[in-house]
């Protein structure tokens, strides 16, 4: 039986549900069938939306979740420009918890992100116990700590050798040159990784599966714009996400499910300060080919 049906009062045959999906749907005789399946069907619901007299019916998803939109809703071009504009990297949030109603909105806004296949399966671990979180904190840095020295001696045994230094070397060392920092803000009682930040998100799923990095940090950024609708910021932590790939026990003190990696982190939190006007960037390398 198809997971999807027709309502034949209802249906026009415009063809437009056959023209999003060739994969679900087909025309014979100017009759439009369906025949969607675990084999062909991946959950993304174009047949329902684009349907313009509601005669499609999909009985694996909630047709309750099918609402209509307003062109009226429509966000206009200047004013998500600005929007955007306005995101900025925030490393000193105020000692102020996040109440579990926000967090339900962000992470409703979230869902809807989209990802690859339509796969749905990115995860998100919550930390907020501080004790939990100063022991990934210092483990971290202890990842870090063990690594400048082993950076230094390979380098060092390229200029010895009279050898140029790689260029993925080169870069290792250059930025392990940086890591001293992270010792020194420790030592002073700070925290390096997470920036004093009371939630951090952790986004992680299998990595057997289609495009799993790029669900997990298009997830993490729609969080983020909504987020700053919300009077909260963010930042990214990829010195975390480093140490858990190359440091067991980080992974370990995180304990995500079996056969999970981290592929996104977010510190999530109320602003400390307010940047009051927007930045300049670089202009973007665009080839026509």
């Amino acid at each position: 039986m198809s997971w999807v049906s027709i309502e034949r009062e209802k249906c026009e045959e415009c063809g437009l549900c056959s023209s999003v999906c060739v994969r679900c749907f087909s025309k014979k005789d100017e009759r439009t069938e369906a025949f969607a399946n675990e084999d062909n069907c991946n959950l993304c619901g174009h047949c329902v939306a684009i349907c313009p007299t509601q005669a499609i019916v999909h009985h694996r998803m909630d047709m309750k979740a099918f609402i209509d939109l307003d062109d009226r809703d429509k966000i206009e071009k200047e004013p998500f420009l600005k929007f955007l504009q306005r995101r900025r990297t925030h490393r000193n949030f105020l000692a102020k918890e996040i109440s579990r109603e926000v967090m339900e909105t962000l992470f409703d806004a979230c869902r809807l992100a989209p990802t690859g296949s339509n796969v749905q399966n990115v995860e998100i671990l919550i930390l907020r116990d501080r004790k939990k979180i100063e022991k990934l904190i210092d483990l971290t840095v202890d990842y870090y700590r063990k690594l400048m020295p082993r950076v230094e001696k390979k380098v060092e045994r390229f200029k010895m050798g009279g050898k140029p230094i790689p260029p993925d070397l080169q870069w290792a060392w250059d930025r392990s040159r940086r890591y001293v920092t992270l010792l020194k803000i420790l030592d002073s009682g700070g925290d390096p990784i997470f920036r004093g930040a009371h939630t951090i998100l952790i986004f992680h799923s299998t990595p057997h599966t289609s495009t799993p990095k790029d669900n997990s940090v298009i997830a993490a950024h729609t969080l983020a714009l909504t987020a700053m609708t919300m009077g909260l910021e963010t930042c990214y932590i990829g010195l975390f996400e480093a140490a858990y790939k190359n440091h067991p026990p980080v992974a370990k003190e995180l304990n995500l499910p079996a056969g999970h990696e981290v592929f996104s982190v977010l510190v999530l939190g109320y602003p400390k300060f307010k940047f009051l006007r927007a930045v300049d960037r670089r202009p973007l390398k665009v080839a026509w080919a």
